[in-house]
């Protein structure tokens, strides 16, 4: 008799517990704190989502690049798992504190890429200028102060060389949207953020730009924006470095805010070339970082900038260098055919610096010193 009323309490007690673990036929997960993790593959999304019982059917979606993604939500307490395929949803509750039900959608959902094409013909004449190194007061000062020989020093190509200065730049301060330098200049950017400033995007293109002409690689600020650049109202626009490699004569997108260096079958990729392995070749595609920047993280974040591209006509470094225009405009914006020619930025900041060209052989032309 005792071992019949052990067995009965035990077998209750494990079909009570079970019928904890759903609730209006869906399965349930439990939680004491009301934030949320999120595994997907191997990127950690620490923070990103709070329960909220209030909300009817709370939807978290997740962009699939890939046909099958390995999915797992973490509570405090608890986790579920799926395997998520594009089009298809997975829903669950989640008890917080033992009193409220959360229903949380799970939505995985293709990105939504965009076919860029260009011309291959040039339109323009030589137009682009570059530093030519030529013992330039500047840039021995930022090589010699900062000591960015010694970063490259064992380097065996020019993407290494590239690579390591990236990484050192990126380690020097933390991104700040809000916080302008003062002066577009990079010894007084490496100044103030010895003193413990963090800048833009923008600071870290320039910076990265006069550190790679320092160790005589060719490089340009590039300023990438949106498809809607005149309607966004916020976030339209971000600013990375263009270096361009002599051993394989080439442009090669750095973005030093990330530490990331888009490459696909060994060859490092320009911004152009980037939006396309996104879209058609994903699979393949690395981000070569040497602080391990995640490619899942940085590829969603990055794709809707990769639209519109612009650099300065000259990219000659110095403070006191006159800066050389044509017909009074200062940059060169690549717009992919069909597009319109930006002229606003952001709903009211004027776009009225820019030759417009269709032509990669334009924008991409191999660099010419002035």
């Amino acid at each position: 008799m005792r071992k019949f009323i052990f067995c009965t309490t035990f077998l209750l007690s494990f079909l009570f517990s079970q019928a904890q673990k759903t609730y209006h036929g869906l399965p349930v997960i439990t939680a004491k704190d009301s934030m949320a993790d999120y595994r997907l593959g191997d990127d950690w999304y620490e923070g990103q989502w709070k329960i909220s019982p209030q909300i009817t059917a709370d939807t978290l979606t997740i962009q699939c690049f890939l046909p099958v993604e390995d999915f797992t939500f973490y509570t405090d307490k608890d986790s579920i798992q799926f395997f998520l395929h594009p089009g298809q949803s997975h829903k669950f509750f989640v008890l917080l504190n033992d009193t409220s039900y959360a229903i949380t959608v799970i939505q995985a959902i293709k990105p939504h890429f965009t076919t860029l094409t260009f011309d291959s013909v040039a339109s323009l004449p030589a137009h682009l200028i570059y530093e030519n190194n030529n013992q330039n007061p500047y840039l021995i000062q930022l090589r010699d102060k900062y000591r960015i020989d010694r970063l490259v020093k064992g380097a065996e190509s020019n993407s290494e060389r590239a690579l390591k200065v990236m990484h050192w730049i990126h380690g020097l301060w933390k991104h700040d949207g809000y916080n302008a330098a003062e002066k577009k200049d990079a010894l007084y950017i490496l100044e103030k953020a010895e003193k413990g400033d963090n800048f833009r995007c923008v600071e870290f293109g320039i910076v990265t730009a006069a550190c790679m002409n320092s160790i005589g690689l060719k490089a340009r600020v590039l300023s990438l924006k949106v498809k809607d650049v005149e309607t966004r109202l916020s976030g339209a626009g971000h600013v990375v470095a263009e270096v361009y490699l002599n051993d394989l004569k080439k442009w090669v997108l750095l973005d030093s805010q990330w530490d990331a260096m888009p490459v696909l079958h060994g060859i490092p990729l320009n911004a152009v070339e980037f939006q396309k392995a996104i879209k058609e070749h994903y699979s393949q595609l690395e981000i070569s970082s040497l602080s391990g920047a995640s490619k899942r993280m940085y590829t969603n974040w990055i794709y809707p900038y990769l639209y519109y591209f612009n650099c300065p006509f000259d990219n000659r470094e110095g403070t006191d260098t006159e800066k050389l225009t044509i017909d009074g405009k200062k940059a060169l914006m690549l717009v992919p055919q069909g597009a319109k020619n930006p002229t606003v930025f952001q709903g009211k900041y004027k776009l009225d610096y820019c030759i417009y060209t269709h032509s990669l052989n334009d924008f991409y032309a191999p660099p010419v010193s002035h």
